[in-house]
Order: structure tokens, then sequence, then C-alpha cells
């Protein structure tokens, strides 16, 4: 599918030089970082689905962190 996307110029340029780095273009590229976001996306949403089920909607914002930091540091 086409899809037309405008960019500052600024965030293009960076687009353009990790295309060339990783050899691949910048429309696979812009591809791999959008799936990524939306898969990012949807796990956090469900996540906090879960929590809501489980009946512990009310986590502290600061809970929610440092949860996210703990995944974060997983290898």
């Amino acid at each position: 599918m086409r899809l037309t996307v405008h960019l500052p110029d600024d965030l293009a340029r960076l687009l353009r030089q990790a295309a060339e780095n990783e050899g691949k273009s910048m429309s696979a590229l812009t591809a791999e970082a959008l799936e990524a976001y939306l898969k990012e996306r949807r796990r956090k949403a469900l996540g906090l689905e879960v929590l809501r089920r489980a009946g512990k909607a009310l986590v502290a914002p600061e809970a929610l962190r440092l949860l996210e930091e703990g995944r974060r540091d997983r290898p």
C-alpha cells in the first residue's frame, strides 16, 4: 500500500541517514519503526486491560513507570 507522509526536515534527514547506514530503503525502515511503535502501544494497552480486569485499575503512574523500566532492563 502506498502512503504519503510529511516529515519535518530534521526527522527526514535522520531517517535517510539511518536507512543508508542499515542498507535499507527509507520506506522499509519507516515500516519497521511504525510496526514496532504500534506493537508497543498494543502491548501497553493489553497490560493495562489485564490490570483493570484483575481489579487493580487504580495503579499509580509511578508504578507503571517502574514496571516499564524493569521491562527495558531485561536482556
